[in-house]
């Protein structure tokens, strides 16, 4: 049982909204600085998503949420490496970057000190890491969403669905508590959020997924 927030229901098709977008995540954790203001593009397309219906302003040719946070994520991670290269920090093994209760990126181990000065001498990095941070997690929301609707379909009765919906709250919980901390391992960004939500949804996930998201995971019942 988790203690202290409301369980979530799923969104109502039609009621995505315009506007900048509140996005998925703990708020100790991401705080009101990761609420994005996205392009109308992805607006219509995170609307569409939620919805299931097509957003009559998506025009052909429009990037999926998928193609902007995975493009948006190699960008960040590639920053990241020539950044962190040139203050002459060690890459040989992964680095664990995560927002904290004020919002700042922070880190653990023996570069803490000066990557945690890199972020806070330069706004736009720490801005840019949220920004992927927060459009990751939406990603992992909406999978959850995916999953919470496939289990829905598939349940014999009430019983059956009301665990669809007891999983599909666990799931976004817990990947809203991770949503701020992504990984930098071999030259890419791996978001703890979209791990846990592979792993707890049954999809392959990469071989270095993060220890936390794949034991958290196996905390949530699978359907019968």
């Amino acid at each position: 049982m988790v203690v202290g927030k409301a369980v979530p229901k799923p969104p109502v098709p039609g009621t995505a909204t315009a506007g900048a977008q509140a996005l998925p995540g703990s708020a100790a954790k991401l705080g009101a600085a990761t609420t994005v203001d996205l392009s109308a593009a992805a607006k219509a397309k995170l609307a569409e998503l939620v919805s299931g219906t097509p957003s009559p302003s998506i025009a052909t040719g429009i990037k999926s949420l998928d193609d902007i946070a995975q493009e948006r994520s190699k960008a960040l991670a590639d920053k990241l490496v020539a950044r962190l290269k040139n203050l002459g920090i060690e890459l040989d093994s992964p680095i664990n970057l995560k927002l904290d209760s004020m919002g700042n990126v922070t880190t653990d181990g023996a570069y803490k000190k000066t990557i945690d000065k890199m972020f806070k001498d330069d706004p736009d990095l720490a801005k840019e890491f949220k920004e992927v941070a927060s459009l990751n997690a939406m990603r992992a929301a909406q999978k959850a969403l995916e999953a919470f609707e496939k289990e829905t379909k598939a349940a014999k009765d009430d019983d059956g669905r009301a665990a669809a919906h007891g999983r599909y709250a666990a799931r976004l919980i817990a990947s809203q508590d991770v949503s701020g901390t992504m990984t930098l391992d071999d030259g890419k960004l791996r978001s703890w959020s979209a791990e846990y939500i592979d792993a707890s949804v049954g999809e392959a996930r990469a071989a270095k997924a993060s220890t936390r998201a794949a034991e958290a995971a196996t905390r949530i019942p699978r359907p019968a």
